[in-house]
């Protein structure tokens, strides 16, 4: 169902536990001179359809109401529609009060922008209708993103991919990951000259990974493991994003293919079925997505 062609007589009349809402939501930002800048929310409405079908035969009587997809997003690269994350966090504390309002208890947001405020405003949301009201947004991207980053063994294991090849650090931005998932979901929006796009890297010598990288390398000395690994992160991104002309990809799309994408497509979406199973057995949805320790720069409440 869609939630925009329902009369709200029609919403009273769901099942209040047994119907998920689902949203995507992500921003229009430049995706080197291959993608365009509806990349991040095609696919994340990809995710969405795909954990559905998911979760249909998890609970085969549960019922699905589709938001409209929204087309906003935080700490996007120059060039791109900037949205103050602030405006993130308030959608998304609007929509799933609307729910909660009307005895609702489950809302699914898929995501495909890694932006640390962006992350960080939706975690909130997430932390304050749990806290408030015990709704359960559940936002598979804040969790399946850091171990992306995190290179987590498991998920590569299942990607059959390995660094700079899995949406992480060297690969984070319209490289051979998302190159991948666009060849799968949507070839036809896919410019050709993907073929032709060598491997661009992060300047690891820029001063900002040097100086946060080694800030980084202290903390977690200390014993401050995820604060350093937030401060490494935040200081390559920095030494990419503050270059006079900053390259508008970062990773080798013409390294690319179908294949690899519909093995990350399918493991994303389990994250995000998985997540519905955690909320429908009561589980917190609290996440610590990457820049979570850093938090205080992100103004939301």
């Amino acid at each position: 169902m869609q939630l925009a062609e329902m009369s709200s007589p029609e919403i009273d009349s769901l099942d209040r536990e047994n119907t998920l809402f689902a949203m995507a939501l992500s921003p229009l930002e430049v995706h080197g001179p291959h993608l365009p800048l509806g990349t991040d929310v095609w696919l994340a409405e990809e995710v969405r359809d795909r954990a559905l079908a998911k979760i249909r035969e998890r609970h085969p009587d549960m019922d699905f109401v589709l938001f409209p997809s929204f087309y906003m997003g935080n700490d996007t690269i120059p060039g791109s529609v900037e949205v103050d994350s602030r405006a993130v966090n308030l959608v998304l504390r609007a929509n799933a009060t609307f729910l909660a309002d009307r005895g609702f208890r489950y809302l699914l947001v898929t995501d495909n922008h890694g932006g640390p405020r962006h992350q960080v405003a939706t975690a909130k949301a997430v932390k304050r209708l749990y806290e408030k009201r015990g709704f359960h947004i559940v936002a598979p991207f804040l969790s399946f993103f850091r171990r992306m980053v995190e290179l987590d063994p498991v998920l590569l294991e299942r990607l059959g991919a390995g660094a700079g090849a899995c949406g992480d650090d060297q690969d984070s931005h319209a490289g051979l990951n998302e190159t991948s998932l666009m060849l799968e979901a949507m070839p036809e929006k896919v410019r050709p000259m993907w073929k032709e796009l060598t491997r661009v890297s992060i300047n690891p010598r820029r001063p900002p990974a040097l100086i946060l990288g080694a800030l980084g390398k202290a903390l977690r000395a200390l014993g401050l493991e995820e604060l350093g690994k937030d401060a490494s992160h935040a200081g390559l991104m920095l030494s990419w994003v503050t270059e006079k002309n900053p390259s508008t990809y970062i990773g080798e799309p013409r390294g690319a293919s179908p294949e690899a994408g519909e093995r990350m497509l399918d493991a994303f979406a389990d994250e995000g079925a998985d997540g519905v199973d955690a909320a429908l057995a009561g589980r917190p949805p609290y996440h610590t997505p990457l820049g979570w320790s850093l938090r205080i720069i992100e103004h939301s409440r």
